[in-house]
C-alpha cells in the first residue's frame, strides 16, 4: 500500500513540476523621463569627445523621443508597448549642427535606427536592443 503511495506521489510530484515556469520575467521599465546614453554598442562613450552630453528623453504617452546625440538635438516619435517592452522609433530628426567631433553621434544616430526593444541593465540602466537581443545603446536615468 505504501509503494502505491509513494508512487503516486512521484507521479502528481512530476506533474505539478511540469505545469512551472523556469521563464523569468524582466525587471518592468519605465522609459518616461531622461536618460544619460553611456554606452554605444557595448563600448561607453567618452563625454570629453563629445560636444554636449548625449542623452535620450521619453514621454511615452506622446509617443515622443528627444535628446541630443553629442551634438545635434534629436526629435521623433517613439512607440512604446510596456507590456512586450518593444520599442519603434519613427520620423526621427535632428539639427543639422557641425561638431568637431562627431564619431559617437553618427554611432548613435545608426543605433537607434535598429532597435527593437528594451531591457532593464539594473541600477537605473536600460538598454536598448535590436531586434537579436543586442544592445545597441546603454542609457543611465539622469
Amino acid at each position: 500500500m505504501k509503494l502505491k503511495y509513494n508512487i503516486l506521489a512521484i507521479v502528481v510530484a512530476i506533474a505539478f513540476s511540469g505545469c512551472s515556469s523556469s521563464k523569468k520575467v524582466g525587471e518592468a521599465v519605465d522609459l518616461n523621463g531622461e536618460w544619460n546614453i553611456v554606452e554605444v554598442g557595448g563600448t561607453a562613450i567618452d563625454t570629453t569627445k563629445t560636444e554636449f552630453c548625449p542623452t535620450l528623453g521619453f514621454e511615452t504617452a506622446k509617443q515622443s523621443v528627444f535628446g541630443c546625440a553629442g551634438c545635434n538635438s534629436i526629435n521623433g516619435t517613439a512607440r512604446v508597448n510596456a507590456a512586450k517592452q518593444t520599442i519603434s522609433f519613427k520620423q526621427i530628426g535632428t539639427t543639422m549642427m557641425l561638431c568637431a567631433n562627431m564619431e559617437y553621434e553618427q554611432q548613435i544616430l545608426k543605433a537607434l535606427e535598429s532597435v527593437k526593444a528594451y531591457k532593464s541593465a539594473g541600477e537605473g540602466r536600460v538598454q536598448l536592443t535590436n531586434g537579436s537581443g543586442k544592445a545597441m545603446l546603454t542609457l543611465q536615468k539622469q
